[in-house]
């Protein structure tokens, strides 16, 4: 007898599909997952089932899939289905045996095997005669709850309501009787041990530690039991990964065993994400091209979402190795903003703030500062690790600051000679004791005071330079060597804490790594914002940034080794469309542009100081286009960005790791968005569709019910701007009375016949 398989077939690999074969070399590879001649075989092409094929034989057939051998497995076509079917309607066949291949591998990633073996019923029709229309439900439900409305083949999963909510039985209903479905049954015993059936509860209460996903589901479900009794399954993979494997643990963080032929069933999010970067791999080329883009769609569209893949794209692509969007985010690689009516270049770029300053003077006084926005804080960011990897000086941090330091008078040329073998900086003052016993700086003044008789001039400089030394510098900092009032020496990174020192000269030091030794002095000039340096000893540049000490240390370096690769830097601008781009970019929207990054500088106003942008920062904006459409953007700014809209998408339903519903009670979720949708473009335009984010997340009536009347209606009312002769000819007369105001329809059902509320959205892509 022909055994029956589902393939999986990527859709990035086009020839597969077209010519019905599958390119994994000879007979026996662990791909094929052991089909034979007149077996039959579901191919699955993003998310759905194609049409149903037949093993022909294994042959060979030219292709750039396989480039160690052009042997593969060829197929007939049986059937051809006018619609795919999605997957999620396809694991609810009645006659198949709902198993680990249906509820786990068809759904997450899977190494090493494309095929996997279905295991049909007995009393199944003929394989050619299957209609996918037939489908069974899954109910979770208290064990004494009489559920009237069962079928053949419906499977419940009973629930003691007096334990905890724990399961104690899965049975299969047929021929007006219960019995004992084996396969949930088996899975569930083999994937708890005895000890570890929890009850829903306990595993409620597990989730909100390791998963919001499964706590969201598990919340659902309780929810459903406590009002109805019984909960309705939309999506048997849902159910599978939060209700029956019980506590799932991360693969990542439990011991392996390497001989254990189930490991990896129990796939976790990151191995999803992986398998789903390839829908974005396009886009992560086309930063790699631009390094500015923007997603533009409207609302609902996972814009954001879209983000976070394309940068977790754009990073495999770069270094080789996945890393998650999370992970980059803890490296404080990613920075977020939203743009606004009234947002300014001193927010983005850089302005003046009010703030006390110790510098020159002898006392504190109001001054304005300079003060970095966001776009020049990330390029700080940035600069800061590309010295890091130029230098190979790990203790570079953001937080590192830039300090001004002299080693000696000008006529104490040993001084400075001495610090430099040694490799260290030094002050002088207060001779033979050691400082790092609990001295501040008013102890240093206090001393000088003593030590200089109240004719001498007011010590406050001396004293703050050596409470500089000895208190507020830290490892990680830079120091620039005074050479006169506009140059500079070296660089150096501090990396040790205070020491006494009365081996040296000068008794107070730090231990220090120099990054840069000038043959002749460096002017620092412009890059301290045109001021002069002053005779105090030790003081912190505040103008400076890492970026202007990277442009100081990288002058006139030859490279006499391949550098470490620069690790991206993201700015994520959500809304930027409603923002004043000319206003809020001003003379910096040149620089964006991918030829001008490293090449071009421009002098910054407030701070009269050279800027440019690093290559390795990337910008990736959002537009809603029911706010404002592409063709309103600022030119400037259209010609230095790649754009990419993002549409709604009614195929999430079909993608089972994203906790979705195809199907909520007798709504088709896909077709009722592509019915309003289709509406909307039709009697307004398609920028204000709705996008399928809406409905993400909505696997239960009473979430439908919610998002309708609360999100989506809402908003379909602002886009109409509450015209409802037009909103009936949209979403039907049943939603609003004759006054316009909405009308809440019951959403409860009496039964398994569908509620008002739900026959009321199925009439809206059925016509009725």
């Amino acid at each position: 007898m022909s055994g029956v398989f589902f393939g999986k077939f990527d859709k990035a690999k086009p020839d597969q599909i077209e010519k019905k074969f599958y390119a994994a070399g000879p007979k026996g590879n662990s791909w094929y997952g052991g089909i034979e001649l007149g077996d039959y075989v579901f191919p699955i092409v993003n998310t759905k089932v194609i049409g149903l094929w037949q093993v022909s034989r294994y042959g060979e057939v030219p292709n750039n899939i396989n480039k160690e051998s052009n042997e593969v497995v060829i197929f007939d076509e049986v059937r051809s289905f006018k619609e795919p079917v999605p997957y999620l309607q396809f694991i609810k066949y009645p006659y198949f045996d709902l198993d680990l291949n249906l509820l786990n591998k068809i759904a997450k990633p899977t190494i090493g095997c494309g095929f996997f073996e279905i295991t049909i019923n007995e009393d199944a029709p003929e394989i050619r005669d299957f209609r996918f229309e037939n489908e069974r439900n899954i109910y979770i439900a208290y064990s004494d709850h009489e559920l009237t409305f069962l079928k053949d083949h419906d499977i419940v999963v009973s629930i003691d309501k007096t334990a905890g909510l724990k399961i104690t039985n899965i049975k299969v209903y047929k021929d007006g009787a219960f019995h004992q479905y084996r396969p949930l049954k088996r899975i569930y015993e083999e994937k708890n041990a005895p000890a570890e059936r929890y009850t829903l509860k306990e595993l409620h209460t597990f989730a909100k530690e390791e998963s919001m996903r499964k706590k969201n589901y598990l919340e659902k479900v309780i929810s459903g039991l406590e009002q109805d009794g019984y909960f309705v399954v939309s999506n048997p993979v849902s159910f599978y990964d939060s209700v029956l494997v019980g506590r799932k643990r991360n693969n990542r963080t439990n011991q392996q065993d390497p001989d254990d032929p189930q490991q990896g069933d129990d796939e976790i999010d990151e191995e999803n994400i992986i398998a789903e970067l390839e829908d974005y791999q396009l886009y992560a080329k086309l930063l790699n091209f631009n390094p500015n883009l923007i997603l533009y769609g409207p609302p609902g569209t996972g814009k954001t979402y879209a983000t976070h893949r394309i940068i977790e794209a754009f990073e495999q692509n770069q270094f080789g190795a996945f890393k998650s969007f999370n992970e980059i985010e803890k490296e404080k690689r990613v920075k977020f903003i939203t743009f606004h009516q009234s947002y300014s270049y001193e927010e983005f770029i850089e302005g003046i703030r009010p703030q006390v300053l110790e510098e020159d003077t002898d006392q504190q006084v109001l001054q304005y500062k300079v003060e970095s926005g966001i776009l020049k804080r990330i390029v700080e960011t940035a600069s800061t690790q590309s010295l890091r990897n130029n230098s190979n000086v790990g203790l570079i941090n953001e937080g590192s600051r830039i300090w001004k330091v002299s080693l000696g008078q000008r006529d104490e040329s040993h001084i400075y000679e001495q610090c430099k073998q040694n490799n260290i900086i030094a002050v002088g003052w207060i001779y033979g004791k050691d400082l790092s016993k609990g001295f501040a700086k008013q102890d240093f003044f206090e001393k000088f005071k003593a030590e200089r008789g109240d004719d001498a001039p007011n010590p406050s400089n001396d004293a703050n330079s050596l409470n500089n030394l000895v208190n507020e510098m830290k490892e990680g900092d830079i120091v620039l060597i005074y050479d006169s009032p506009t140059t500079i020496r070296d660089v150096g990174v501090i990396k040790s804490k205070y020491k006494f020192n009365p081996n040296m000269n000068y008794h107070h030091t730090r231990d220090v790594v120099w990054l840069k030794e000038f043959e002749e002095p460096v002017s620092i000039y412009e890059q301290n914002g045109q001021v002069n340096l002053t005779m105090k000893t030790v003081y912190e540049l505040n103008r400076l940034d890492i970026s202007d000490v990277q442009v100081l240390v990288e002058s006139n370096n030859e490279v006499e080794q391949e550098e470490p690769k620069d690790r991206p830097y993201y700015l994520v601008i959500d809304e930027i469309n409603r923002g004043n781009i000319s206003e809020i970019f001003g003379e910096l929207i040149t620089l964006i542009e991918k030829d001008k990054r490293e090449t071009l500088s421009i002098t910054l106003p407030y701070s009269n100081k050279p800027f440019k942008l690093p290559s390795n920062l990337y910008l990736i904006g959002t537009m809603n286009t029911a706010d404002r459409s592409i063709a309103m953007l600022d030119t400037a700014l259209r010609r230095r960005f790649s754009f990419v809209e993002l549409e709604p998408d009614s195929n999430v339903f079909s993608k089972a790791h994203l906790d979705v519903a195809l199907k909520v009670g007798a709504v088709h979720l896909g077709k009722l968005l592509d019915a309003v949708n289709g509406d909307i473009t039709e009697l307004l335009d398609r920028d204000h569709r709705i996008g399928h984010s809406y409905f993400m997340g909505v696997i239960t009536v009473d979430d439908l019910f919610f998002t309708w009347y609360y999100k989506v209606l809402p908003l379909i009312s602002e886009y109409f701007y509450n015209d409802y002769d037009t909103i009936k000819q949209l979403v039907g007369t049943s939603f609003f009375n004759d006054t316009g105001s909405i009308h809440f329809l019951n959403h409860r059902r009496s039964g398994d016949e569908p509620s008002e509320f739900e026959q009321a959205l199925v009439n809206i892509y059925e016509g009725s």
